[in-house]
């Protein structure tokens, strides 16, 4: 099957729906824009937080102006050929990551310095903003949205349908079961809508898995069953924002990214200066932790505040309090008390943030039968699984895949 064999939305050109603008939708977005512009419509990109980034995003608030929080991944490590080939092309749209880098004993607070390989590019957004790398993806040498590129934040996919005959659309819908999009491809950046721990999140069948159990593909049937088989090493994040003294001594420990071993809560401190006297701290829990606190996912974070998650909100201070304290048995590291805290500490919980087991092979990726494709940190690539190149690869992958399907 060819693209422009998939029926009438495509009298004006093709038109692609993108679940997820993290940095692999957002590759994926810019594939397609740059590589078969004249032969698509509109490439619309469907995102449950304000803003592109996905595990990549930075949190901000009006009430602070210089504050920023890379809560989920500070930076992004680059190794492979393709991987560099592709920051080359963004020019000054990304910024080495400056931030020095330890190991921590979780019993003694001793530090040792981890080094970046050899051939590894360490990599931030502009400003320091993680949010910035899947921003620009979107964006050309000039700063302006790729056309024909269009984003819809703020917006949950709680539902796929598509009809059997082959030119009917994906129908993409929300919580309300009100339509939000159609599209004549579906691609699924991240693997929420088509994996089993969805029911658990947010109850019921899988939306991809439900939508697509009458079309009869056995290479779609394929990848899900690979993607069922895949599991994720969920983390608990609590994040605050400090000042003055409180913030000082953050940074006077001389370091930005710590990996914390041998401890029972923690895995990981990462420390962000903010404006002239501000902090940002993010502190990340062991698998462990996150795995005996399930059911917990922080009352403002996206699955919760827009996908309406089940959370035992009772337990989230306790869980705050409980990884504060944690900190605070590290020897060398600050102790904090709320009311030093200008901001937060929040929860967040990253529930699908690094995936294990088995990749879905690249062949499984595009579906055309179907027409759906998958792309994300999930996909075999030549990066490591679960990490931000393999996210931006396998969006590289899947544009290239379906402009040769053009």
């Amino acid at each position: 099957m060819s693209l422009s064999s998939t029926g009438p939305h495509n009298r004006d050109g093709l038109s692609v729906a993108i679940i997820g603008s993290g940095i692999a939708g957002a590759s994926a977005a810019r594939g397609l824009a740059l590589s078969m512009p004249e032969a698509l419509s509109r490439v619309t990109l469907y995102e449950i937080g304000r803003g592109p980034g996905g595990r990549a995003s930075t949190r901000k608030t009006r009430a602070i102006p210089e504050l920023r929080i890379n809560h989920g991944a500070p930076y992004a490590d680059i190794s492979t050929p393709e991987g560099l080939a592709v920051l080359s092309s963004l020019g000054d749209a990304v910024a080495p990551y400056l931030g020095d880098r330890v190991l921590i004993d979780g019993k003694t607070g001793e530090l040792c310095p981890r080094e970046a390989g050899n051939g590894e590019a360490l990599i931030t957004g502009g400003n320091g903003e993680m949010a910035e790398f899947a921003d620009r993806l979107l964006r050309d040498r000039d700063n302006t949205v790729l056309s024909p590129i269009v984003s819809a934040y703020s917006t949950m996919v709680r539902g796929l349908a598509r009809g059997e005959d082959e030119g009917a659309p994906w129908v993409l819908t929300d919580k309300n079961q009100d339509e939000v999009g159609r599209a004549d491809w579906l691609v699924v950046a991240g693997s929420g809508v088509a994996h089993p721990r969805w029911s658990d999140t947010f109850g019921g069948e899988p939306p991809l898995v439900q939508a697509t159990s009458a079309l009869e593909d056995p290479r779609l049937d394929a990848a899900l069953e690979c993607i069922g088989q895949q599991t994720a090493a969920p983390v608990l994040t609590v994040l605050f924002y400090c000042t003055g003294e409180a913030a000082a001594h953050w940074q006077r420990l001389g370091f930005n990214d710590g990996l914390i071993e041998g401890h029972s809560v923690l895995a990981k401190v990462s420390i962000q200066p903010c404006g002239d006297s501000g902090c940002a701290i993010v502190l990340h829990s062991t698998t462990a932790y996150a795995r005996d606190n399930a059911g917990v996912h922080g009352s403002s974070s996206s699955a919760t505040r827009v996908g309406d998650a089940a959370s035992d909100t009772t337990r989230e201070d306790e869980l705050i309090e409980e990884m504060l304290a944690a900190l605070a048995e590290i020897p060398g590291l600050p102790a904090i008390e709320r009311s030093q805290c200008a901001f937060g500490p929040l929860l967040h919980r990253w529930g699908n943030a690094f995936p294990e087991g088995e990749p879905l092979p690249a062949a499984l990726s595009v579906c055309p039968e179907a027409r759906v494709a998958f792309c994300g940190d999930y996909i075999s690539t030549a990066a490591r699984m679960g990490s931000c190149e393999s996210a931006l690869l396998s969006g590289v992958h899947v544009a290239d895949a379906l402009s040769r399907l053009s």
